[in-house]
């Protein structure tokens, strides 16, 4: 597998298979660990504020919609997402592989084809209209588990003996075109966002999303940290590393869809902020609510 991948021009997933010691779980507890992982919340919203269909289509109806659409969402911006992904990487639920089946469809130049692939499986993630009794399907996706290996090296306690989330990490494979979707929507709202808190907020920094982020990261922390003896003891200077835990799997989508309204439907913040308060966000998100409402 290492060798055939690396013939495809996929060096990381090569070397993945090479070094990676990552094993299925398939014990007699995985399906309860992976349950355990993935709390099923409550759908029963408080819609309040929501915008109804008749706001969305106003807003489909104006300039920047339509900029968007034709511009990020274009078929060309479509085929190269393709023609891009890494080769033989993992293939979804429905047994799509980006590069190797779709971006092959694109292949010829059949401009009606290509419009009706972005019309009929595309852009639906986009404006979340599907058929009713679908979503499951597609805001869902091929999900296994591995075996996690505990933080400090000691050996992985027999299943009966484990915490029911101690030993497992959940792995979903999400719709091909769901993928494409969300990538080309990032990519259109990503430096609205990120202007959006930069003028929010004046000590935020961020560094995803960009060319050697991560690097950059490192060197800002170095400067601020070389500093640090001249400060203030009673007011250090401090890096901070947050991280949370089962991150993904823990969402609380009321919260998500009061920011995405912009509208409070419950307290938050211990109080500070009530029922019918206005939340901050980033307007570009409004053209998304769609992707997230199916999702």
């Amino acid at each position: 597998m290492a060798q055939k991948l690396a013939r495809a021009g996929n060096f990381s997933k090569s070397c993945q298979a090479v070094c990676s010691d990552s094993t299925p779980s398939l014990g007699p507890h995985t399906h309860a660990k992976l349950q355990a992982k993935n709390p099923q919340g409550s759908e029963d919203f408080d819609k309040t504020f929501w915008p109804s269909a008749v706001d969305m289509n106003a807003l489909r109806q104006e300039d920047d919609w339509r900029r968007v659409a034709e511009e990020h969402f274009s078929v060309d911006n479509i085929r190269e997402y393709f023609a891009r992904s890494p080769p033989l990487s993992v293939h979804d639920a429905d047994s799509w592989r980006p590069r190797e089946h779709v971006a092959f469809l694109f292949s010829e130049e059949d401009e009606e084809f290509h419009n009706l692939i972005r019309k009929h499986m595309v852009m639906p993630f986009i404006i979340g209209d599907f058929f009713p009794g679908h979503s499951e399907e597609v805001a869902g996706g091929k999900y296994f588990a591995l075996v996690k290996p505990n933080a400090n090296g000691a050996p992985i306690p027999h299943a009966g003996g484990a915490s029911a989330d101690a030993d497992v990490r959940g792995i979903v494979i999400s719709s091909t075109w769901r993928r494409c979707s969300a990538s080309r929507a990032v990519d259109e709202s990503s430096l609205a966002v990120a202007d959006y808190l930069l003028g929010q907020y004046k000590n935020f920094q961020q560094f995803a999303g960009q060319k050697d982020g991560v690097i950059r990261c490192a060197q800002i922390v170095q400067l601020l940290l070389a500093n640090h003896v001249n400060d203030d003891v009673s007011d250090p200077l401090v890096a901070v590393q947050l991280d949370a835990s089962n991150a993904f799997c823990s969402v609380a989508r009321q919260p998500q869809f009061d920011v995405l309204a912009g509208m409070a439907s419950r307290p938050y913040d211990d109080g500070r902020v009530q029922v019918d308060d206005e939340l901050p966000r980033p307007r570009t998100l409004d053209k998304y609510w769609g992707y997230f409402l199916s999702m």
